[in-house]
This record gives structure tokens, C-alpha cells and sequence, in this order.
């Protein structure tokens, strides 16, 4: 199959961050570089699909002047086409329908092939699923197991969600049942509201209207389901509500700022009612502990996270709006001036995306 790669190959970049304050600023260009080669212990992934994710942004205007042009997408899937040898690649052979997350700068998975470690690059995907269907296999499905495992070791069987209705929230509302925890879904608008309710979410606060009577009806589900974690991937104003509402010990983790840096913030909190504000990073989770932990904490979220990909509704399952690598530069502008929750933009290169 080596006879079949290309020489050369096509792929997404910012070359430039504009004024470097918002998506909307940035360059974006397609370019074409040498196709990499596997080295021993690596594979050579024919990318078939990639998903934009929000949690990228940052990095496409906000990185150092000297990082441009700057190479774009964490995660993707496809089709193992080369190995580059060696007694790791035994796990993904040519031809294995894998998912892939993209490390450092020298690569992103919006690109045509990518190039893996056979060990740490590369997820053996489910045979029996559309390997189109794998490309949001890691940032939210791991982070929806994630955030229920921590607040499961803090002791809390019961979390509060902000940006509920996100394709991340309604994973969290399907997963939460299987593991015997609920969720207190927080979102800004009522059609967001009849999204979570389709999926069968019990406790759901919309923010719009009043604020002292959502913060009461929040606070009172609180003290009903004796919630003591809330993740918030709103920041701004919020972090601070949310402090407000969860009773004394209770623990806020950040891991978004869709609104900018957390403010509105009751140092009371911390101080006397021993509240506590805290970071959720995905790759400090999957990292924690050393490598053994490491590895048994992955093929253990692996498993469920696979399983989910299994059937079209699955808790793992992402909707998609797709695209073409030629129309993404300007199909991400406009999602970024959307208020879309139901569906995740994703760049086929497999020619599936509409025309």
C-alpha cells in the first residue's frame, strides 16, 4: 500500500492571528507539505475525518508570534495505510480504523495523513462503526467521563453543568445514569432546555429572566440532589453564581471560558464557607498518577467510551454538520457566529461532506 501514498499532502493552518483576538481574526490557509514518514514505532494514518473543537480556539490567535504558521486540529480518525516497523506497531496494523490525538505543533489532524506513535497516538477504533463516526472519540467522550469520575472521587453523586446543552453536556446527561449520578444541566435558553429534556434530563435551570429566581431554583436542586462539584465551561459572571449557590465545602472546577475570565467572585466563599475553586483539564485527568495509572485509567474509558460509538444514539455518539477541507476556513467563521448546540462541525477529506 506504501505505492499508493503520496508524496506530498494537504493541510489546514493559521498563518496569521490578525489582531489575535478571536477566531474571526485569523488566516486561515490550506497548505501543502511532504507527506511524513513513519518511523520505528510509528504508524501512518490516512486522516478520513477531524472535528473542530471549540477548546482549539485559543491557540489559533493566541499563540507566539514565531508559532505562524501554525498547524490546527487535536483529534481525528482513519485508516492505518503504513508502520514504520518496530514491536509497537503489532497493536495497529495496516488497515486498523483508529482515532488519533495530535501532540505539540509539528502536526494537527486537519490534515490529509498524520503520523503516530503506535502506543500513545493512536485508539483502535470499534470495527463494527463508520470510522467517519469515531472523529470526536477523545475531547468530549473522555471529558465526560472525566469530570463524573472526579466528582465521584470528591464524593459527590450529583454534579452541577454549565453550557449543558453542548454536544460535551448532552454525553454527560446520557453517561451519568450508567454510572448511578445525576446532573443539575444549567443552560442560557429554553429551546436548549427542550434539547436536555428530549434526552430525559431530570433537573434543568435556564439562566434567562430573573436572576435571583434561577439562582434560587439552582440553590434549591442543590440542596435536593446535595450536589457538591460543578463544572463550569462558561467562566466569567458565572464561576461567581456558581460559587454562591453550592453549599459550604463545595467545589467549583473551571475547565472553559466561553465568557472570558472568572469574575463576580465572593472571596466569603473561599475564606469562610471553605468553598473551593478548582481547574478540570482533560490531560491532567488522563495523566494523573503515573503511567501505570495512566494506562489502566485510558483502557478503562476506553472501553465505555467505545461502546458508546456503537449505536447511532450511544452515549459517546457526536452529531455532525460536515464540511470539506477547501470550505472549513470559512465554515468555521460562521459557526463561530452561531448558536449552535446540537451538531459539531467536521472536516471530511474521505469525500463524504456535502458539495
Amino acid at each position: 500500500m506504501a505505492d499508493e501514498i503520496p508524496s506530498e499532502m494537504k493541510r489546514l493552518v493559521v498563518t496569521s492571528p490578525g489582531k489575535g483576538t478571536s477566531v474571526a481574526d485569523c488566516t486561515i490557509e490550506i497548505q501543502t507539505v511532504p507527506t511524513p514518514k513513519p518511523r520505528s514505532g510509528q504508524v501512518l494514518v490516512k486522516v478520513v475525518a477531524a472535528p473542530i473543537n471549540p477548546s482549539d480556539y485559543g491557540s489559533w490567535f493566541g499563540s507566539k508570534p514565531d508559532s505562524y504558521p501554525l498547524v490546527m486540529g487535536k483529534e481525528g480518525c482513519g485508516i492505518v495505510v503504513a508502520t514504520g516497523g518496530g514491536l509497537t506497531t503489532w497493536r495497529c496494523p495496516v488497515g486498523t480504523k483508529v482515532g488519533f490525538a495530535c501532540k505539540g505543533d509539528k502536526q494537527g489532524s486537519y490534515s490529509e495523513y498524520v503520523v503516530m506513535d503506535a502506543i500513545t497516538g493512536v485508539f483502535p477504533m470499534p470495527d463494527d462503526v463508520p470510522i467517519e463516526d469515531c472523529a470526536s472519540f477523545l475531547v468530549n467522550p473522555y471529558t465526560a467521563v472525566g469530570i463524573l469520575d472526579t466528582a465521584e472521587q470528591a464524593g459527590s453523586r450529583t454534579i452541577v453543568h454549565t453550557a449543558a446543552a453542548s454536544q460535551l453536556g448532552q454525553m454527560i446527561v446520557k453517561l451519568a445514569p450508567m454510572k448511578a449520578m445525576e446532573v443539575i444541566n444549567v443552560v442560557r435558553r429554553d429551546d436548549q432546555k427542550k434539547i436536555l429534556e428530549d434526552l430525559g434530563a431530570k433537573h434543568i435551570v435556564v439562566t434567562s429572566g430573573d436572576e435571583s429566581k434561577w439562582k434560587s431554583e439552582l440553590k434549591e436542586k442543590i440542596v435536593q440532589t446535595g450536589a457538591m462539584c460543578a463544572f463550569d465551561a462558561v467562566s466569567g459572571d458565572m464561576t461567581g453564581h456558581l460559587l454562591d449557590c453550592m453549599p459550604q465545602k463545595g467545589t467549583v472546577y473551571l475547565y472553559g471560558n466561553l465568557a472570558g475570565r472568572a469574575s463576580n467572585i465572593n472571596p466569603a466563599d473561599l475564606i469562610y464557607r471553605k468553598k473551593q475553586l478548582k481547574s478540570f483539564y482533560l490531560m491532567s485527568w488522563i495523566n494523573n498518577g503515573g503511567t501505570i495509572q495512566m494506562a489502566r485509567r485510558m483502557m478503562a474509558a476506553g472501553s465505555v467510551v467505545n461502546s458508546g460509538l456503537k449505536s447511532p444514539d450511544g452515549w459517546s455518539c457526536s452529531q455532525f454538520e460536515d464540511t470539506t477541507m477547501e470550505k472549513a476556513p470559512d465554515e468555521i467563521v460562521k459557526l463561530l457566529g452561531s448558536s449552535v448546540t446540537g451538531k459539531k462541525l467536521r472536516i471530511r477529506f474521505d469525500g463524504g461532506a456535502k458539495s
